[in-house]
C-alpha cells in the first residue's frame, strides 16, 4: 500500500513594498487581503494539516489571516529551507533603478538568471538544491499527511521541479502568483519507490 501524502502550496500574500522591489531574503510584512477572499482560500485547505511557514514574516502574516477566518490546522513548524531566494546587494533595490545604472553584474545576470547569483546572493540552483532535501525529510516526517506550506514563489517553484524532474532553467518559468495554490501528491510505496502527482500550478485565489 502506499502512503500519500498531499502538498498545499500557496504563495504569501503580496508584500508590503514598492513595486518592482527585489525583496527575497528581506523580512517584509505581507499586506492585509480581503476577508472574504482569505474565507475562499481557507475553504480550500484542509483542517487539522500540518502548517509549514518560512522564517520571514509574509508568510507567517498569510498564515495568520487564514487562522483569523477559522481556519485551524494542526502541527506548525517553520522551515529554513523554504526561506526565499537571496538576492544579496540587490536586496530592497527595484529592478527599474538596477536596469538604469546599467551595472554590468545586473545585465549578466540576466544571462543565465537561473544559474547566476546576484552579488553576494545565491542563484535559483542553489535554492532548488536546498529545497529539494527538505522535500524529502518532510515527505518521511509527515509520510501519509496533509501538509499546507505558506510559501513564497522561488520556493514554490522549487518544490515543483522536485516532483516534476524540472531543471532550474524550466522550474524558473512557472508563474506562481501571490494566494494561488498548487497541489501535489507524494506516494511512498512498500518498495520505497516514491512518485509524484500534480494536481495543479498557479490555480487562483478563491476559486
Amino acid at each position: 500500500m502506499s502512503a500519500v501524502t498531499r502538498w498545499h502550496l500557496l504563495r504569501h500574500a503580496p508584500a508590503a513594498v514598492e513595486k518592482g522591489t527585489i525583496y527575497g531574503r528581506t523580512d517584509v510584512a505581507a499586506a492585509d487581503r480581503d476577508p472574504d477572499l482569505l474565507r475562499g482560500i481557507a475553504a480550500r485547505l484542509p483542517e487539522s494539516a500540518v502548517l509549514i511557514t518560512t522564517p520571514l514574516r509574509r508568510t507567517a502574516d498569510t498564515a495568520r489571516m487564514l487562522r483569523d477566518t477559522g481556519w485551524t490546522p494542526g502541527e506548525v513548524i517553520v522551515e529554513e529551507a523554504f526561506r526565499e531566494q537571496d538576492f544579496g546587494a540587490w536586496e530592497g533595490l527595484t529592478h527599474a533603478a538596477l536596469s538604469e545604472t546599467g551595472a554590468e553584474d545586473y545585465r549578466s545576470f540576466w544571462d543565465d538568471p537561473a544559474r547566476n547569483r546576484p552579488p553576494g546572493g545565491e542563484s535559483f540552483s542553489d535554492l532548488q538544491a536546498r529545497v529539494a532535501p527538505a522535500v524529502a525529510t518532510l515527505n518521511d516526517r509527515f509520510k501519509g499527511r496533509e501538509i499546507v506550506l505558506v510559501g513564497h514563489g522561488g520556493s514554490i517553484r522549487a518544490i515543483l521541479a522536485v516532483v516534476l524532474k524540472l531543471t532550474p532553467e524550466v522550474a524558473l518559468s512557472l508563474e506562481i502568483a501571490p494566494l494561488s495554490l498548487s497541489l501535489a501528491d507524494h506516494f511512498a510505496n512498500d518498495a520505497g519507490e516514491p512518485s509524484w502527482r500534480l494536481r495543479g500550478t498557479n490555480l487562483p485565489a478563491g476559486l
